[in-house]
């Protein structure tokens, strides 16, 4: 038996040592949508209980947000020294130290051990926390099982959130799933180099994986079935990452799918794909998208689909077809905007909710962008890919408009000429997009792809939340000289 660990105000417990099988608020799922919850219904005067059968804190801390970004950095750093006179005549190496990346990857996942962050960390905001196996069994009531076959039943007095996150997609290729291949998670915690290494897919993950792994020295091919890579965004943010990272050497077959894989006997991949390639390689990356994690939690018990389709909820995040309004889904399993940033915000609108009703306040209720409704789930979704150049995107993209018949105007500005005399000695190719309301002239949206795109789309996004208008934006004054000018430039572009 695991004895009980105190640390701060919360207490981690086993099944075996749990002194009470009575809370408010319940999370299943330990995650970025769920810690908020419970420390704000802490903070209210609630008790919040997580429970986890996997390290506490999610994917993100372990194998997505924060090792890939470990990963990223030190090219980052490389190829910034590389475009500055002075610095660049002290780089000798065209590659990264692979054995030092990995290190400091580690040292941002602490080796994977949930006990040197993590736990302590949402201890101390008085939540317990509870592994094992948890499972809807009735109303407000969840089974909770240790990985020693031992179980419990508790229940909550107010609310249970659903916070299990995603899981990969595999796709139905004849061989794939027999041939092991890595997800995102054996990417990001892989501590070698694959001589040869495939990835399928080229949204964020895939991009950002290409760009690690050719920083490495690696050889990297990348298939896709799409035109262009970085679909879901207008395709010339799209073009320009491409190029970028053909220049460092990764080869794309697009408009392809693979239809068979094979992993041989000397442990080596063989591909062969819809335009009649084959492939050798060390390795592939299966990087074509995830789907909500439904299975195993009881939601079958209350009519909800556990095939991995996402969890339908109201603004409040509140499921839609649970009476009584106890049962929450928050972040990626439902499925609305699957991002960490989103799911910190999502478990914000929901924990106000929850803690209004625990209170016995219904009165609220839900409208746009009030506290108890995840209004930017819909208007304002920001996202950065941090490939080089890195892309930045928040709101309507032009394709989103079209799709959605909202008549806009589309503003460009081409090479972002600003910041060469901090960032580099060439101003480099860059690309800016707004996307405006063509009635209103309110920002609905902005790419841009290029130097600091990632600290550049904030700015943005506050525009769009305050519904500002392209009159009013002509007032804002970047600095000189800095990568937001490239606002300028829009301005510029505008007319204005």
């Amino acid at each position: 038996m695991t004895s009980t660990k105190d640390h701060g105000n919360g207490t981690l417990y086993t099944t075996s040592s749990l002194k009470t099988c009575d809370y408010d608020v319940i999370c299943i799922g330990s995650g970025w949508a769920s810690r908020p919850i419970a420390s704000r219904a802490v903070a209210a005067g609630l008790e919040a209980l997580i429970i986890d059968n996997d390290l506490i804190g999610g994917d993100c801390p372990f194998w997505a947000c924060v090792p890939s970004k470990a990963l990223l950095r030190p090219s980052e750093a490389l190829e910034a020294a590389k475009a500055v006179g002075g610095a660049r005549e002290r780089v000798t190496d065209p590659n990264v130290d692979a054995k030092a990346v990995f290190n400091r990857r580690d040292a941002f996942t602490r080796g994977w051990n949930d006990e040197k962050l993590l736990v302590p960390t949402t201890l101390e905001t008085g939540t317990d926390l509870l592994r094992g196996t948890a499972k809807l069994v009735g109303v407000k009531k969840i089974a909770v099982t240790s990985k020693d076959g031992h179980s419990i039943e508790i229940t909550a007095r107010c609310a249970v959130a659903i916070c299990t996150g995603s899981t990969p997609r595999i796709p139905d290729v004849p061989g794939l799933k027999a041939a092991h291949p890595w997800t995102p998670k054996e990417a990001t915690s892989a501590s070698s180099i694959p001589k040869h290494l495939i990835i399928l897919g080229t949204g964020a993950v895939g991009c950002e994986m290409a760009t690690v792994y050719s920083s490495f020295g690696a050889k990297v091919t990348v298939i896709s079935s799409t035109s262009e890579i970085l679909s879901k965004l207008d395709n010339e943010a799209g073009r320009l990452v491409r190029t970028a990272l053909e220049a460092r050497g990764v080869e794309f077959l697009l408009g392809s799918t693979l239809v068979e894989v094979q992993r041989m006997r000397d442990s080596s991949i063989t591909v062969k794909t819809s335009s009649g390639t084959q492939l050798s390689a060390s390795e592939i990356l299966v990087a074509t998208g995830r789907k909500p994690r439904t299975d195993g939690c009881g939601l079958e018990l209350f009519d909800i689909p556990i095939d991995g389709t996402p969890v339908e909820v109201d603004e409040s995040l509140r499921v839609k077809s649970v009476r009584d309004k106890w049962l929450y889904a928050v972040g990626d399993v439902n499925g609305r905007s699957p991002l960490t940033h989103m799911c910190k915000y999502q478990a914000r609108i929901a924990a106000t909710a929850i803690i209004r009703q625990a209170r016995g306040d219904l009165t609220t209720e839900q409208a746009p962008w009030n506290s108890v409704s995840a209004t930017a789930d819909h208007l304002a979704i920001p996202q950065v890919i941090f490939t080089q150049p890195a892309v930045a995107s928040v709101g309507l993209s032009r394709m989103q408009a079209k799709e959605r018949n909202v008549p806009v105007r589309i503003i460009q500005t081409g090479a972002v000429t600003v910041g060469a005399l901090l960032h580099g000695d060439t101003f480099g190719e860059g690309w800016a997009q707004w996307v405006v309301d063509a009635e209103s002239e309110k920002l609905l949206g902005m790419t841009v792809v290029g130097q600091d795109a990632t600290e550049l789309i904030h700015a943005a996004t506050v525009a769009i939340v305050g519904g500002v208008r392209l009159d009013r934006l002509v007032h804002t004054v970047p600095c000189f000289p800095t990568m937001s000018e490239v606002y300028l430039n829009l301005i510029e572009a505008a007319g204005l």
